[in-house]
């Protein structure tokens, strides 16, 4: 592969009313967002090949550089939760699973009914903080500003992986995001206060809006359906 001076070249970011300073390589930065790419080579960026967004959250743009330089959603929040990680705790959920399937039709349901219920809380609350929905949100708005389809995409997806209902067995009750009524996390957002935040902040005929709303409605009634 061959690599142009624009692809080890930095772009200077200062965001926030106090200009807090970021940096990022260009190549990536401009192909990855049309916003990025325009001001690399306009008025946005000033003589010292600064670009300035004093209207921006530096969280968001410090996420939006995460995702940039890594490919990844993952990692920033909860660098302990490693792919391997991961997918030892969904191989984990998956086994207890059919465990549970196997020995319901024995009677003896109720202990492996909890050890699915702990593996699968596990799981959750790992996805939960390796990518919290609210910043995410904050993410995708910004995504929209900046004129980065990939990562729209690439946010999508991530919410529906981490926070889609997985179903649940009989009177199981794992943690789950969307259920406003168990008990929960400190840290762990309302999900009220998200889709509230979510509409906001997105237009209306943002695709990510009926997302969200369809996996509350989907978690909700597999909750009330369990219990």
């Amino acid at each position: 592969m061959v690599f142009s001076f624009e692809y080890f070249a930095l772009v200077k970011i200062t965001v926030g009313p106090e200009g807090k300073t970021y940096h990022a390589y260009e190549e990536p930065l401009c192909r990855k967002s049309d916003f990025f790419n325009a001001a690399c080579r306009g008025a946005s960026r000033n003589i010292n090949g600064t670009i300035h967004l004093p209207e921006q959250d530096p969280a968001v743009v410090n996420y939006f550089i995460h995702w940039i330089c890594t490919g990844q959603l993952r990692g920033l929040y909860n660098p302990s939760l490693t792919a391997t990680t991961l997918a030892k705790l969904k191989q984990g959920t998956a086994t207890a699973a059919k465990d549970l399937s196997y020995y319901s039709r024995h009677r003896t349901e109720g202990e492996y009914e909890k050890i699915w219920t702990e593996k699968q809380t596990a799981l959750n609350l790992a996805n939960y903080r390796d990518l919290p929905l609210q910043q995410l949100v904050n993410l995708y708005a910004f995504a929209d500003f900046a004129h980065a389809k990939g990562l729209k995409d690439a946010i999508v997806d991530a919410v529906v992986d981490a926070y889609g209902n997985p179903g649940s067995p009989k009177n199981a009750k794992a943690i789950c995001f969307w259920d406003v009524t168990a008990d929960r996390p400190d840290w762990l957002a309302d999900p009220i206060n998200v889709i509230n935040s979510a509409w906001e902040q997105l237009p209306t005929d943002t695709p990510f809006r009926q997302v969200i709303l369809n996996l509350f409605c989907d978690a909700v009634s597999g909750i009330s359906g369990t219990r």
